[in-house]
């Protein structure tokens, strides 16, 4: 039995999914990190302290992910947390570690393009996994690539990375789909596959839903031969339960367990034994297991488990892991190797290619290890975004310091009332506050006054959408008490092609009412001259924007989406919110639109950017465009509306015409809002077709 110097135990936290969803690839991760610490507490502990683990259930969901990392700090106590899996979890912890100053440990793979001083990244970031990945399997001639993932942070970042790779290297997008969380339903992507034919699936999915894709990818006849599947996200944990369905595919991580190393043989036996001859390792599995042992390293180093000082000690860091030497980068990601696999018939991989060193960590994709021209584009945005939230930071601070120099001065005269001399000063500076506030309040007045009337001459009239022959077109737009710049328009040529225009400035105030006036004009100009090519609609749409927000010295932009209907076909074009089309039948597509365009007047040239997506609309089909005056709509609770509710409410009222859906919808927002203030303009368009 091993001898402590000291009895009181040091508590850390370990934090993964124990139900739901990920629960079969998380629940593996809390084994790894309690048998580091075992081993640990066998050999003396840490600083002469055993280790005692306190274990919370994330339960697969962020808000509860957020609300065990609080509890561990605030009611545990522990002094650094392990944990987690995706994205969306470990980003709804950040501004809790972040705001308490405790590490957090994260062991996944992830997309990159974050680096807080409050977490160590301690899984690969896309230069050490998904780009080998790419390269190899253009190697081996795959360069036509679908890419399926999971509608979250990772998948989605990841292919943006993924897909700019790609053209670089001159491979072809075949084809990519987003399925949520937890989805077991693939049916339509296995046709899409089979229509589709691409060389290869490259696949982002997570936890449960690699068994149903698997599986259903097998019976539709499918082969490993024909079109292999490269996971981001399936190691051996996962494989036993896909079974055969998943031999002869592949996936890329920076461990498998058949790494034929003495430290590896080992720690699988140690493995083994302690958990059943049946469990196996994964990466995931062994990083959770290797960074309890960074953390003790960094600690022994700073002689006390103070956040800050273990920070400043991991630096440098160096340990033999069971997937080979890993070290500690200041920019909080470990150096390490990286291997491709392809999966045996017992569950194991074969390793196809393992890179000659251990690579570095570049989470921002070399940004930070290059100079290159745009370098002061990336730095001067990403500074104007510092700036902005710092700004109303500091409004926020300033307000609370007023309001507790208002209560403090009234307590004040409430105890002097014999003092007449301090109540007079008091007074008068009440009565100096009060004019100053009356002259804001009357300039404050004026401006949304002209901003609301601007807003609301230039909207289509009720005639001119009755006017629209086989179609039934509504719109609403309601104007926030802090104007902002909603713009919607509908139009129609002489060849009966309707044009649908919606969007969303930047900011509130006077000056985004006018740079949405701006919008509105030039888009009915260019339809006017003829112009319906998308790349040359927005391109000269963006020249106007980014030219006058120069002149105006503004750091505004626009959000935008066209879409174009004629004769029951819908061509969507621009970067703005979701679209939502609910069928007849009572179904749901949703179009996200974040590849279909970028942010008018943001940039000098967005035209490389413009793209297209084209679908049918049946009869009595519903088109739905929104602006985040709707999904972002607060209660008194700060609850948003969300896109969910929106949907639900369009589907239960999809049968009745357009201008009882936008009734319905409408309702329905003013009752989740209540009393609370609206800031954003609350924008609606819903179009159905008749004939």
């Amino acid at each position: 039995m091993p001898l402590f110097s000291c009895s009181e135990p040091i508590r850390i936290g370990v934090l993964h999914s124990l139900t739901g969803t990920m629960a079969l690839s998380e629940a593996p991760l809390v084994d790894a990190a309690l048998m580091a610490i075992a081993e640990i507490n066998q050999t003396g502990g840490v600083l002469g302290r055993p280790l005692e683990p306190v274990i919370r259930d994330g339960g697969s969901n962020p808000e509860q992910f957020a609300a065990m990392a609080q509890a561990l700090i605030e009611v545990d106590q522990v002094a650094t947390v392990f944990g987690c899996w995706t994205s969306l979890s470990r980003k709804a912890m950040l501004p809790i570690f972040e705001a308490h100053r405790v590490l957090l440990w994260y062991p996944l793979q992830y997309e990159g393009l974050e680096q807080s001083p409050w977490v160590f990244y301690s899984g690969s970031c896309p230069n050490q996994q998904v780009e080998p990945a790419l390269k190899w399997l253009l190697a081996q001639g795959k360069r036509r690539m679908y890419l399926l993932g999971g509608d979250y942070v990772f998948p989605r970042v990841t292919n943006k990375i993924l897909k700019g790779q790609l053209h670089y290297h001159q491979g072809d997008l075949a084809g990519e789909a987003y399925m949520p969380l937890g989805a077991t339903e693939f049916g339509a992507i296995v046709q899409d596959l089979l229509r589709l034919r691409p060389d290869v699936v490259f696949s982002t999915l997570n936890g449960d839903s690699n068994l149903a894709f698997y599986r259903q990818f097998q019976a539709a006849g499918l082969t490993p031969e024909q079109m292999p599947i490269m996971a981001m996200s399936v190691a051996e944990a996962e494989l036993q339960l896909i079974g055969s369905a998943a031999v002869g595919h592949y996936a890329c991580w920076s461990y498998f367990q058949s790494l034929d190393t003495p430290v590896n043989q080992r720690f699988v036996a140690e493995f083994k034994q302690r958990y059943g001859a049946n469990c196996v390792a994964s990466d995931p599995i062994q990083t959770a297991y290797t960074q309890v042992y960074l953390w003790r390293q960094a600690v022994e180093q700073a002689q006390t488990v103070a956040s800050e000082a273990v920070r400043a000690e991991a630096y440098g860091q160096c340990w033999r892991s069971p997937s080979g030497e890993v070290c500690c980068e200041p920019n909080h990601h470990l150096q390490k190797e990286c291997h491709i696999g392809q999966v045996q018939a017992d569950g194991q991989f074969r390793i196809v290619y393992s890179s000659p060193e251990r690579i570095q960590p570049l989470p921002w994709l070399g940004v930070e290890a290059e100079s290159f021209a745009a370098a002061g584009v990336v730095v001067e945005m990403l500074g104007e975004v510092s700036r902005c939230v710092q700004y109303s930071w500091e409004l926020e601070q300033q307000s609370r310091r007023l309001e507790e120099t208002m209560t403090q001065l009234r307590q004040e005269v409430a105890q002097r009332q014999q003092a007449e001399a301090a109540l007079t000063a008091a007074n008068a500076e009440i009565i100096s506050l009060n004019q100053a506030l009356e002259s804001d309040n009357s300039r404050m007045s004026a401006e949304l006054s002209v901003a609301r009337q601007l807003q609301q001459m230039i909207l289509p009239k009720t005639e001119e959408l009755a006017a629209i022959a086989h179609l039934d077109v509504a719109g609403f737009m309601e104007s926030a008490e802090e104007i902002g710049g909603d713009y919607y328009d509908i139009l129609q040529d002489s060849s009966h092609l309707i044009t649908i225009g919606i969007g969303d400035v930047t900011g509130h105030g006077l000056e985004s009412g006018v740079l949405m006036i701006m919008a509105q004009t030039a888009v009915r100009m260019l339809r006017a001259l003829d112009v319906t090519d998308p790349v040359v609609s927005f391109n000269a749409l963006n020249q106007v924007m980014y030219q006058n927000r120069l002149r105006m010295g503004s750091l505004r932009n626009l959000s935008l989406a066209l879409i174009d209907y004629q004769d029951g076909r819908l061509s969507i074009s621009g970067q703005h919110e979701e679209v939502i089309v609910v069928r007849a039948s009572g179904t749901v597509e949703r179009i996200d639109t974040l590849d279909l365009g970028y942010q008018v007047g943001l940039v000098e040239d967005i035209s490389a950017f413009i793209a297209q997506h084209r679908l049918n609309l049946g009869i009595d089909d519903t088109l739905l465009l929104y602006t985040d005056g709707i999904t972002e709509a607060e209660n008194c609770d700060r609850r948003f509306y969300g896109l969910d509710r929106l949907i639900e409410v369009a589907q239960q009222h999809s049968t009745q015409p357009a201008a009882a859906i936008i009734a319905a919808i409408i309702a329905d927002v003013h009752a989740h809002i209540g009393e609370h203030t609206i800031y954003d303009d609350i924008t609606l368009v819903v179009l159905k077709r008749k004939v």
